[in-house]
């Protein structure tokens, strides 16, 4: 498989790795500096004006709501990338999440529980990000919060 999908780069390998680095290092920053640091500004320099997230376009000021919606029921919310896999101009990332509950979050009234989920996401990065698809464990963590639910 490796064979065959080598043929389909384009560019000489040096530009390929310049190219992967500053791809990865642009997804790392969404995390450490949008999750970790609280500094949802970074979205407007890493995402396009417009992105699409799970086959739906949004704007950056939606891409922050989410966040927002993340660290307010979590304010010491941290993400830990497990791993990074770049090819191209995509990025998939997994990660584990852990935060205590401190505020509402999904209709679940704050439980002050301590939770960790995990979750991957798949990037598309032009000259910003301009598509994602993010999976997390949201059955996992809402269970951890309430076991009565669903």
């Amino acid at each position: 498989m490796l064979a065959a999908t080598q043929g389909c780069r384009s560019g000489p390998p040096s530009q390929r790795d310049a190219s992967t680095q500053r791809h990865t290092a642009l997804v790392q920053r969404k995390f450490e500096e949008g999750f970790n640091q609280h500094h949802l500004s970074v979205v407007d320099e890493l995402f396009a004006e417009q992105v699409s997230i799970n086959g739906q376009v949004v704007s950056r000021s939606a891409i922050k709501q989410n966040m927002t919606r993340h660290l307010s029921g979590f304010p010491d919310l941290h993400v830990t990338l497990d791993d990074m896999i770049a090819e191209g101009n995509r990025v998939d990332v997994w990660y584990t999440v852990a935060g205590t509950h401190r505020g509402e979050f999904e209709g679940v009234a704050p439980t002050g529980k301590r939770v960790t989920w995990t979750g991957v996401d798949h990037f598309r990065i032009d000259d910003r990000i301009s598509g994602a698809r993010f999976l997390y464990d949201l059955h996992g963590l809402l269970t951890q919060l309430d076991p009565r639910l669903p």
